[in-house]
């Protein structure tokens, strides 16, 4: 559950499955909910109106951005294509708003559509769990660099709406 304003949309509510148990988690659960789902200054959401802040700068897969909490910018204009067709999107980044030592690229259309997004891992992310660096289990992966630190590319997501856009043709 969420809510919308004019300027922002914030989560107020999530489910959660403890096996056969389904649990709502609000925004009244303090520290447990807004750890993972409270985002911007006193929980006032994300922004619905993005536009170039400033705050951080890519150059190619060398990114700096300014020290603060809830860091999330556009960062350039960038064309996708995925299976033959071209997206003209923004970059939002973000940088370790949502997780801690990991980094996004959210591609979105015109229409504010998520076409592509993007998941970089510090090096050292979850090192006691996976005993290795993040560039020796994937040492041919896209590497980042933010304020000097390295950040391996782990996955992406491409969102349904691009298989939806395509037009089935059948033959009889």
């Amino acid at each position: 559950m969420a809510q919308l304003t004019d300027t922002h949309c914030r989560y107020l509510a999530t489910i959660r499955n403890d096996g056969d148990v389904r649990n709502y988690i609000t925004f009244l659960d303090g520290d447990e909910f807004m750890s993972n789902w409270g985002f911007g200054e006193n929980n006032c959401g994300n922004e619905t109106n993005l536009s170039v802040k400033g705050d951080i700068q890519r150059d190619g897969s060398v990114i700096s951005s300014k020290k603060k909490d809830f860091l999330q910018d556009i960062v350039g204009r960038y064309i996708v294509t995925i299976a033959g067709k071209s997206y003209d999107t923004v970059c939002v980044m973000d940088i370790e708003t949502y997780n801690p030592n990991v980094v996004s690229e959210q591609y979105l259309d015109k229409n504010g559509r998520t076409i592509l997004w993007r998941r970089f891992n510090r090096d050292d992310w979850a090192l006691d769990h996976y005993k290795k660096l993040w560039s020796e289990h994937l040492p041919e992966n896209d590497r980042i660099t933010v304020n000097g630190v390295t950040y391996v590319h782990w996955y992406d997501c491409v969102t349904d709406y691009i298989f939806q856009t395509r037009t089935l043709v059948s033959s009889t």
